[in-house]
C-alpha cells in the first residue's frame, strides 16, 4: 500500500472491515477478523463507484399560463425545456406581449416560465420532443404573426389566441394532438 505509514485523517471501523482516509485524500480498506477485530487482509485502495450514466431529461413542450392584473385575461406562452428533478428548469419561451391592439412577438431563449411569481398553471403538450420537432416548433412560433387590430373595438385575439394559432399549426405537423388544443380552447378567457 502506498503511504502505509502516514497517520490516517479519518478512520471508520465496521464489523469485518476497516476504512481509512490518508493525507492527500486516498481511501483504503482492509478486512478485519469479526471475532477479534484484528486485521485479516491487506490494505486495498477503495475504488470509486461507477457513476450511473445519467440520461438528459426529455424535452417538453408546454403552454404556461400566468395571472395578470385583476380583471385582465391570463397571459399564455409556449415553453420548451428539459425539466429538472422538481419538474422546473430553464428553456425557450415563445410569446406575444403588449396591448391586444398591437402585440409584439417576444422570444426568451433561457427563460424559467414555471417559476414566475405570476405562474398560474401549465399543460404539457409533448413530453418527448425530438430536436427536429423542436426546430419545427421554433420556426412556427417565430413565424406566426402576433395579433393586431385597428382599434380596441376591433380586437378579436390576444396572447391566448396566438398560442392556439401556433398549436393548430403544430397539430398539422403531428407534434401536438388536436384534443389538447380543444381542451385549451375551453380555458380561454373572454376578450
Amino acid at each position: 500500500m502506498a503511504d502505509t505509514n502516514s497517520t490516517p485523517i479519518n478512520r471508520t471501523i465496521l464489523p469485518g472491515r476497516e476504512f481509512v482516509v490518508r493525507p492527500g485524500g486516498s481511501q483504503w480498506t482492509r478486512q478485519l477478523d469479526r471475532r477479534t477485530g484484528e486485521p485479516s487482509g491487506e490494505w486495498k485502495p477503495v475504488e470509486a463507484p461507477v457513476a450511473e450514466e445519467s440520461k438528459p431529461a426529455t424535452l417538453q413542450l408546454s403552454v404556461v399560463v400566468e395571472n395578470q392584473a385583476e380583471g385582465e385575461p391570463k397571459h399564455w406562452s409556449l415553453f420548451c425545456h428539459r425539466p429538472d428533478a422538481s419538474g422546473r428548469g430553464r428553456g425557450q419561451v415563445w410569446q406575444v406581449t403588449g396591448d391586444a391592439e398591437c402585440m409584439q412577438y417576444y422570444h426568451e431563449p433561457d427563460g424559467d416560465a414555471l417559476s414566475s411569481i405570476s405562474f398560474a398553471w401549465h399543460q404539457v403538450l409533448h413530453s418527448n420532443l425530438s430536436d427536429s420537432q423542436f426546430a419545427t416548433a421554433d420556426r412556427i412560433a417565430k413565424s406566426t404573426p402576433p395579433p393586431r387590430a385597428a382599434n380596441r373595438a376591433a380586437v378579436k385575439e390576444n396572447c391566448q389566441g396566438w398560442v392556439i394559432n401556433v398549436l393548430c399549426r403544430l397539430v398539422q405537423e403531428g407534434i401536438v394532438e388536436q384534443r389538447a388544443v380543444t381542451v385549451l380552447q375551453g380555458h380561454m378567457d373572454p376578450i
